[in-house]
């Protein structure tokens, strides 16, 4: 089986002054359709650069990543098509506009997408996700209305709003109760129904648990891979 997603021999060294900093080196991952894969390991260890690699968003120093089986380039242009067309992003700090709308924070996506949609295809758009997300009663309030769990959810909406193949979440529980990072897990879990994939960089047992496998980084290293931990714990 082909992976939709794939990193190859990466590595990535950042200079601090006169001293290169190895965050990655060597690392291989893929990544099927429709699995929920779970990135585990200690602050620093290269889980959010190993994502911001993964996502195009940064580039590696040795390596490349592959999207359906297809090396990526170094145009911008076609990488920045590739960002806004295959990947749907979440982040820890939920990165609200906090004075926008639900609405307006959940569009933005589509505002760079190539194919240009009129208001109400976007809007009818929107609607869709928050539904997804259990929001839809929240598309005119401000992001600074809701509750942490909330704007998370919001988040969540943004990322699907382009239809992305690849989910990409950096933490998304960290800043939650309990009872939120389940509902977040939960998400997670009917978006892979669905058919997307879901990366999670995570430091959260209970979203591990729940994954279909668990990567582990250490100090830039893939040190190894288990099975759903919920079969293993």
């Amino acid at each position: 089986m082909e992976a939709i997603l794939e990193a190859r021999h990466v590595s990535k060294i950042f200079h601090n002054g006169r001293m290169p900093v190895v965050a990655l080196e060597d690392v291989g991952v893929r990544i099927f359709a429709g699995e929920c894969v779970a990135l585990m390991g200690p602050s620093g260890s290269g889980k959010s650069t190993l994502l911001s690699i993964l996502g195009l968003i940064s580039r590696p120093t040795a390596g490349e990543v592959l999207v359906r089986g297809k090396p990526v380039g170094v145009d911008e242009r076609s990488r920045a098509r590739l960002r806004n067309q295959f990947f749907g992003y979440v982040h820890q700090e939920f990165a609200m506009i906090e004075d926008e709308s639900v609405e307006s924070n959940v569009v933005i996506p589509l505002q760079y997408a190539d194919i240009r949609l009129k208001r109400p295809e976007r809007r009818r758009k929107v609607q869709q996700v928050l539904e997804q997300v259990n929001l839809e009663w929240a598309l005119h309030k401000k992001a600074w209305e809701l509750s942490g769990g909330e704007r998370q959810r919001v988040a969540i909406a943004r990322a699907l709003v382009n239809e992305p193949m690849v989910i990409l979440a950096d933490e998304p529980t960290a800043a939650l109760d309990g009872t939120s990072a389940q509902e977040i897990v939960q998400l997670f879990l009917a978006i892979r129904e669905r058919g997307a994939s879901v990366l999670v960089a995570t430091h959260d047992e209970r979203v591990a648990r729940k994954c279909d496998r668990v990567l582990r980084l250490v100090d830039g290293h893939l040190s190894g891979e288990l099975g759903s931990m919920s079969r293993v714990v």
